[in-house]
């Protein structure tokens, strides 16, 4: 809803004329408002009247309201009379609005009182008639008037106003946006830690690659074990193939066989140092693939990942979209919570760095963490097999096995002593030389040497002793003998095959081939990850975060828009923090609004480069639109940039006090009057027949919701404007009986048809009346119509 607004002052009548023709004529274009607000003067207004029979005639006007300023006519009878043309009759939904003095004077009818100056409308300021126009360009405060004005004799009036504005007037607003935009653009030094902080990663709600990023929710997972098909599997196929082969060498050799199978000795020396070998390759082959992937991009990285057998895939476009979406919607996330853009830009760095690819060279260093060097040493040089000590738990039994035999005693106890003895060191001998050589455990060797023969020269002392024991007296000699060689030969098998078992795995133990297939896993896993990470979806972010830096460029746009084209305020003017607050949202609003083309451009996958410029004229263009907005409407009306419905709290608990007190005012009160002192006398002096508009703007209903039963009183009687800065009341004042005069006719002045009408219209007449569709006499107004009936 609105309202036309044309001014005729000053004009001459054929000037009046075009102007209405040019505004309301046929080939205007049409809008959605039929009501008009004319501003006239009081001697010319007679003059005007073809003027406003046109406003009627082209059918877009249905209402209308005219303002009429300056002294009354000499009736003739020494009566000051108004006089005005037929077309601003009353029942025609027109009502007359006479304003004699453009300032107001103070003045009441109850109680009666003297007119005086008015506090808030210096002499000659014209502050009362502007402030009347302001008010009747609100639609609802219009058709009000105009509702009223039926009621009303000759539907004219004097009007009346008493208003209230947001506390402190223009200089509240303007400190209040300058507090507001100080605020939206404080340095990041100095001004308070972002409200919107990144979740710590992977606390969120996870949905793409692309996404979590932007979000801050993107948690590195491990990438799969399988190695593809490609070169990258064959090197892993070697080196788990020469572990699978080790670690069959090394269960052979912890097995109760071990001794007869693989030589350890040979397995230290050409099985391990192969799978050494083979795990360096597999790590040299990764990190190669690591540095020279990293430079390649395009075409030339999808052919060498599909040679080397990496799978994987690229995001869509639908993903790349959705995080454009994510990252627009951290912003205005930002925005909505009160974050300065200054910290909007820093954070969309961080975004942007984040999002930004590292590089898989970068993780050269975890493919070392992988297969460490001390890893592929210890293989390339394990440890020796171990073996026993020359004091250790086989000497007993090396001492025993040659006593057996020997406590049978004779010759045939010392031959079968000397030969498990022998037995005994030469086993020793074949183990020791099987694990580390010929040369190893010679000193073991010489201990067990001795330990045997002295257990077979103390089992020959004790067979010579006299012996009680019935088993010895019974048994003959060679039965004993045979017996206690197959005792003492098994008991040494038994205790050489267990302790050649026992450090057989203690050796496996310290080798750790489980360490080379872990490693192997995972170097394997790190390929795929930076495949997943860094190789396939390297171009997509990469074009995200150019996208962060460039919103980080245009919210710096933004913010040095609003800063330099806003003066703080010297020394601050005091305002309601209220306003500031719906001052504040108004301007994240025009800062979305100002980066929405650079949304568009990059949901539409059009390269926007560096948008700073555009953005701070266009940033810069919207503050002065919302400038001019401000001026003319107020803080009450939210400007085209945001969203209608949001609540716009502008007064302060003060300024709902006052403006509650205005709308409460009788209408017979002290308010400013539109009318010199000595007019007075023309108005009527009946309280009854005063006709009264409470208006205020919506907003201020939406802070009365909270008021309880103050504000279902004033919403009983108050008109709620759209728009529009003021709050209060108007009262129309009818005139006195007589005062107004409607002339009817207008005697025409003598000039011809040339000067009275334009160029086109005098060439469209003339046509007319040469083809009979005109009689060369003026066509009766509708007024006329129908006043003369």
């Amino acid at each position: 809803m609105s309202v036309h607004s044309l001014d005729l002052r000053g004009t001459t009548a054929d000037e009046a004329l075009r102007r209405v023709r040019r505004t309301f004529g046929e080939g205007t274009p049409l809008t959605d408002s039929d009501r008009a607000l004319i501003l006239d003067e009081t001697d010319l207004l007679v003059d005007h009247g073809p003027a406003y029979e046109e406003v009627f005639i082209g059918g877009r006007v249905r209402s209308l309201v005219c303002v009429v300023s300056g002294a009354p006519s000499d009736g003739g009878d020494g009566h000051r009379v108004l006089e005005r043309p037929g077309p601003l009759g009353p029942e025609r939904g027109v009502a007359t609005l006479w304003v004699s003095d453009e300032t107001g004077v103070d003045w009441g009818l109850r109680p009666p009182g003297a007119p005086r100056p008015h506090p808030d409308a210096a002499h000659g300021s014209r502050t009362g008639v502007e402030h009347l126009v302001e008010v009747l360009r609100q639609a609802e405060v219009f058709d009000r008037v105009i509702e009223i004005s039926r009621e009303v004799p000759e539907a004219a009036a004097s009007p009346g106003l008493s208003w209230v504005g947001p506390g402190g007037g223009d200089e509240a607003v303007s400190a209040a946006l300058t507090r507001a935009v100080y605020r939206l653009t404080a340095p990041v030094n100095g001004g308070p830690a972002p409200s919107n902080a990144a979740p710590a990663p992977g606390t969120g709600p996870r949905g793409g690659l692309l996404v979590d990023l932007v979000e801050g929710t993107h948690r590195v997972a491990p990438g799969n074990n399988h190695p593809g098909s490609g070169e990258l599997a064959g090197h892993e196929s070697r080196l788990r193939d020469g572990v699978a082969g080790a670690e069959g060498a090394l269960d052979a050799i912890s097995g109760w066989g071990g001794v007869f199978s693989v030589s350890p000795a040979r397995v230290r020396e050409e099985g391990l140092a192969e799978v050494s070998a083979d795990l360096s390759a597999y790590r040299d082959r990764v990190e190669f693939l690591l540095r020279r992937l990293n430079s390649l991009n395009g075409e030339q990285l999808a052919s060498e990942l599909a040679r080397v057998g990496i799978d994987g895939h690229a995001p869509g476009p639908e993903e790349v979209d959705e995080a454009v979406g994510a990252l627009a919607r951290r912003v205005e996330r930002d925005l909505e919570r009160g974050t300065a853009l200054t910290h909007v830009a820093a954070d969309l760095d961080r975004v942007a760095e984040r999002v930004s690819p590292q590089g898989s060279a970068s993780a050269v260093p975890r493919a070392r963490q992988a297969a460490p060097d001390h890893l592929i040493s210890s293989l390339n040089d394990p440890p020796p097999f171990p073996l026993p000590g020359p004091v250790s738990g086989l000497l007993p039994v090396a001492f025993l096995l040659p006593l057996l035999p020997a406590l049978t005693g004779g010759w045939p106890g010392l031959a079968g002593a000397i030969a498990l003895a022998l037995g005994w060191v030469a086993a020793l001998a074949v183990g020791f030389r099987s694990a580390r050589g010929a040369e190893a455990g010679l000193p073991v060797l010489a201990t067990h040497a001795v330990a045997a023969f002295a257990g077979g020269f103390v089992g020959l002392w004790l067979g010579g002793a006299p012996r009680p024991d019935p088993l010895f007296t019974v048994l003959p000699q060679p039965l004993l003998l045979v017996a206690a060689l197959l005792v003492g030969a098994a008991l040494g098998t038994y205790v050489f095959l267990r302790t050649w078992s026992a450090f057989a795995r203690r050796w496996r133990g310290e080798i750790g081939l489980e360490r080379v297939d872990s490693a192997a896993s995972s170097l394997t896993a790190l390929v795929n990850e930076v495949a997943r990470e860094e190789w396939y979806p390297g171009t997509e972010r990469r074009r995200l975060a150019d996208a962060a830096r460039a919103a980080a460029s245009a919210a710096r746009a933004v913010a040095d828009a609003l800063s330099e084209a806003t003066t703080p305020a010297s020394p601050p003017s005091a305002h309601a923090p209220e306003l500031e607050s719906v001052l504040h949202g108004d301007l994240a609003a025009l800062a979305r609004a100002a980066l929405e083309p650079l949304w568009s451009g990059l949901r539409s996958g059009v390269p926007v480069g560096d948008p700073y410029q555009g953005t701070r004229d266009r940033a810069a263009d919207l503050l002065e639109e919302y400038r001019s907005h401000l001026a003319r409407v107020g803080p009450h009306t939210p400007p085209r940039f945001t969203d209608a419905g949001t609540p716009r709290r502008v007064h302060d608990g003060s300024g709902l006090d006052r403006a509650l007190r205005t709308l409460r005012m009788e209408p017979g009160e002290r308010m400013l009057q539109l009318c010199d002192p000595k007019h007075l006398r023309l108005l009527g002096d009946a309280v009854s027949s005063i006709g009264t508009v409470r208006f205020a703007p919506k907003s201020l209903r939406e802070q009365l919701s909270h008021d309880g039963d103050r504000a279902f009183e004033a919403a009983q009687t108050t008109v709620w404007t759209h728009g529009g800065r003021l709050a209060g009341i108007m009262r129309l004042v009818p005139l006195r009986p007589g005062v107004v005069r409607t002339q009817w006719f207008v005697p025409a002045a003598p000039r011809t048809r040339a000067e009275a009408e334009s160029p086109e219209e005098h060439e469209r007449n003339t046509a007319a009346e040469e083809t009979g569709a005109g009689d060369g006499r003026s066509v009766s107004s509708p007024f006329e119509e129908d006043y003369l009936r």
